[in-house]
């Protein structure tokens, strides 16, 4: 809970400040991924998962993610999430990638989405459209794990909602 778990829902609720009916996307199949989805779910938001091998998109699948994406099948993956959000893109994303994939969860994010960055997987740095973001009013955040207050509020969230860790 105190790292993976904050830092996930820091990014949902409190940077991007999700409500239920909204969706997120969740970059591969980590610990704060998994625990994205997890408290996606209980929360009521549709979650979409991308990841690189289909036995791990099988998994998210039955914790409960509503689509998922094979980023090896599918390289313009981001083209996908539009096609699944019928053209509008996700509310927010829970972006590890870095620099390989910065770019492509911006144009997958909402108008007025947030993209949370919270890991670089593939470094930092690279080229951002800096006009997508002003043009689709998003929004980047860095996420830094969370507060003890956050932290409380997950523990809370997690008991109500009877999440067992993955």
């Amino acid at each position: 809970l105190t790292c993976a778990g904050v830092t996930a829902w820091n990014a949902l609720f409190v940077e991007a400040g999700l409500r239920p009916g909204q969706s997120v996307l969740l970059l591969g199949t980590g610990g704060v991924s998994i625990w994205g989805l997890q408290l996606a779910k209980a929360a009521g938001l549709r979650a979409i998962v991308t990841s690189s091998r289909d036995d791990k998109l099988e998994r998210a699948r039955a914790l409960g993610a509503d689509a998922t994406i094979n980023y090896r099948t599918q390289p313009e993956w981001q083209d996908e999430v539009l096609r699944l959000t019928g053209g509008a893109g996700v509310d927010a994303v829970l972006e590890v990638g870095g620099s390989g994939t910065l770019a492509r969860s911006v144009r997958a994010a909402a108008m007025n989405g947030t993209v949370a960055i919270i890991g670089g997987v593939s470094g930092f740095g690279g080229d951002l459209d800096a006009i997508a973001l002003i043009m689709g009013a998003k929004r980047l955040s860095g996420i830094f794990v969370g507060s003890r207050s956050m932290g409380e509020d997950l523990a809370r969230f997690v008991d109500v909602n009877r999440i067992v860790p993955v």
